[in-house]
């Protein structure tokens, strides 16, 4: 197998231990020694702040914990081997547990791998549409 191949396959591996709500499956999947950050404005933070160690697997609980994404599709994903990174475009519908409110979205993760194992994800997502769905702001 190629290492393109393995990077394609731990990235679904992820999106489906993720989306059946398995926290420690996911963390074991994606390791200790990454980050996460969610692209966006500070406002966001700590989602928009990159955060290692255990300020990550508290992130990472956190988003699975309240964010159901069972109804999301992985729609493409591309392996740049020499880089290194997986980008991978997801859609569908997504769930906010603690509101009830449901919308139809999609985002990109760009990860980043190092000896075989993700180490940086930074998360493209309609941040506005998080921000007033977690009443973090409120637009009129």
């Amino acid at each position: 197998m190629t290492a393109k191949h393995d990077m394609k396959k731990l990235v679904e591996e992820i999106y489906a231990v993720r989306d059946r709500g398995d926290i420690e499956g996911t963390l074991a999947l994606i390791g200790e020694d990454c980050t996460f950050r969610m692209a966006g404005n500070t406002r966001l933070a700590p989602f928009s702040t990159e955060l290692g160690g255990h300020a990550f697997r508290q992130v990472i609980a956190q988003l699975i914990t309240v964010w159901d994404l069972s109804k999301i599709s992985t729609t493409g994903i591309h392996v740049d081997e020499d880089e290194q990174i997986v980008f991978a475009h997801r859609e569908g519908e997504v769930t906010h547990i603690p509101s009830g409110v449901s919308f139809h979205t999609e985002f990109v993760d760009k990860i980043h791998f190092r000896d075989g194992k993700p180490f940086k994800i930074v998360e493209f997502v309609d941040t506005l549409q998080v921000a007033e769905t977690t009443r973090l702001i409120q637009v009129a």
